[in-house]
């Protein structure tokens, strides 16, 4: 391939986000891309970057390093090219890798504030925006419309108290709505380990989250 790796996928982030593509298509930009293609490389990467970012950024909770997240897992997929035999497609391969880059992420971020004693800081402490969130009814009154927003940080703060396993499982299960034994494929997990995971972290959040229910 001409371009390295990393200038077919920022090429690629750049001319959109998405598009739409059936499983023969995608079979024929693979070939194209074993052979050296950059172009059959980048319409994979195109049509896949949204929701590889997505996914990253309901794990991690932060715009930026959901970026990094999925160019790392396009990354690794270009260099996995010549032993990619479509046994599973681009996207079941994307949800498995960008879910293990994001675990490990959430990890030595929990490392590192045991260490430091740090708190992450968003700044402003306003949430990023997930690129694949509906925009809010416009028809919305001020009040509603600022108790969304308002749940929508307690959930953040409440996901990062979960372990990283288990804040992937409940994505994965609640935001990504993927049945267990599909998230168990993602997870390299047993189907009833997911469910132990999942019954904890719902657990957790409902305790954390319980005032919510409160407000009138």
């Amino acid at each position: 391939m001409g371009q390295s790796g990393a200038a077919v996928i920022d090429g690629a982030k750049r001319s959109g986000y998405s598009q739409s593509m059936d499983g023969r298509t995608e079979k024929i930009l693979l070939e194209r891309a074993r052979g050296g293609d950059g172009v059959g490389f980048e319409e994979l990467v195109r049509a896949h970057t949204a929701k590889a970012i997505s996914l990253a950024y309901r794990l991690v909770g932060h715009r930026d390093e959901a970026e990094d997240i999925a160019q790392e897992a396009f990354l690794r997929l270009y260099r996995s090219l010549p032993n990619f035999r479509g046994e599973s497609t681009v996207a079941t391969w994307l949800y498995r890798t960008v879910s293990h880059l994001a675990i490990d992420h959430l990890r030595r971020e929990q490392l590192r504030r045991k260490i430091f004693f740090l708190r992450r800081n968003t700044g402003d402490d306003e949430m990023d925006v997930d690129p694949m969130e509906v925009v809010p009814d416009p028809g919305g009154s001020p009040r509603d419309l600022f108790l969304a927003k308002e749940a929508g940080r307690r959930l953040s703060r409440a996901l990062d108290k979960l372990s990283p396993r288990q804040r992937a499982v409940f994505v994965l299960r609640h935001q990504e709505e993927l049945p267990l034994k599909e998230i168990a494929k993602v997870l390299g997990l047993e189907e009833g380990t997911v469910k132990v995971h999942l019954h904890r972290a719902v657990s957790m959040l409902r305790k954390e989250l319980k005032d919510l229910n409160e407000v009138t």
